[in-house]
């Protein structure tokens, strides 16, 4: 009997989370399920090194991607999702059997506006809550939703690294899930920067946490690990802010606290040193005392200059 052919799992793009899932498809074990490809053409060279360093595969062209895929997941900051699909979708119409997921955290809204680009139905609705498959803190779990959604969880059956739960049929369950949950751990992240900056502007950053440690040990534990973690990732955190404030403004809320904690990431990205911060080449902010000198500095000379 003739070997089975392998999957093929196209990724755009494999930066942390799309190499790590790659990687995750990829053990030791699978070598013969799964082939997992990507284009690199116009991505950054530490993009280029993630997606080596697993064993991705360069096919140089969306044209060969597709024509090579079973399956394409979308995994990129919040901003580029649409372009990436508007890109695709055209070439996906001449290979309906080609599954395309995205797993970005985007509104409900803007997934369901980027499901009509497929209009023959190959699109899946997915979100990833957790880090990087293969961190050592807990296992991420990937959340589905769509006609074709077991066929994704499918993939996942063989990896121990990630979980997968299906949430129902409907485009945009998986994201309105990603923007409730992401509004909880990044948008309380945002709070605690602005807080422990003012109390550090105030000279009053001692008194603050010795205060947290006794009566909230929990959140003081959480902002000791978190606004150091946030920094490499802060301009990735931009738009789902903004994905979040119009998930909330959809179903009649306000959205100005996550327009404000847009704000505040955006601050970190571009005018503090720690914008410039890679996550696998830490220099600075990696300890809470660190990361608030730099954020109070960068604003005291943010107020001076303006």
């Amino acid at each position: 009997m003739a070997e089975k052919s392998p999957t093929t799992v196209a990724i755009l793009s494999p930066g942390d989370m799309g190499h790590s899932i790659g990687r995750a498809l990829l053990l030791p074990s699978n070598d013969s399920r799964f082939r997992i490809i990507t284009n690199l053409t116009g991505r950054s060279k530490r993009t280029q090194k993630l997606s080596e360093s697993v064993g991705i595969i360069d096919v140089h062209t969306d044209e060969e991607l597709v024509r090579q895929a079973d399956f394409i997941f979308s995994i990129l900051v919040p901003s580029e999702a649409a372009a990436l699909a508007q890109r695709l979708s055209p070439l996906l119409s001449t290979h309906q059997h080609v599954i395309y997921v995205d797993m970005n955290a985007i509104a409900p809204q803007t997934v369901q506006t980027i499901s009509t680009l497929f209009p023959q139905g190959n699109f899946v609705d997915a979100c990833v809550i957790g880090l990087p498959p293969g961190s050592l803190e807990h296992m991420p779990t990937l959340y589905l939703s769509g006609t074709h959604a077991q066929k994704v969880a499918d993939l996942f059956q063989y990896t121990d690294l990630i979980k997968t739960r299906i949430i129902g049929n409907e485009i945009g369950s998986a994201s309105a899930f990603k923007m409730c949950y992401a509004s909880l751990s990044k948008g309380i992240t945002a709070i605690t920067i602005q807080a422990c900056v003012t109390a550090k502007s105030y000279e009053l950053e001692q008194v603050f946490f010795d205060e947290l440690k006794e009566s909230m040990p929990d959140i003081f534990k959480k902002l000791s690990r978190a606004i150091p973690h946030m920094a490499p990732k802060a301009h990735r955190w931009v738009g789902e802010m903004e994905e979040i404030a119009k998930t909330y403004e959809d179903v009649g809320l306000s959205g100005k606290l996550f327009q404000g904690a847009a704000e505040t990431y955006r601050f970190v990205a571009e005018e503090t040193l720690l914008g410039k911060e890679i996550i696998e080449d830490r220099k600075r902010g990696e300890s809470l005392d660190d990361a608030l000198q730099i954020l109070t500095e960068s604003l005291r000379k943010k107020h001076q200059d303006s």
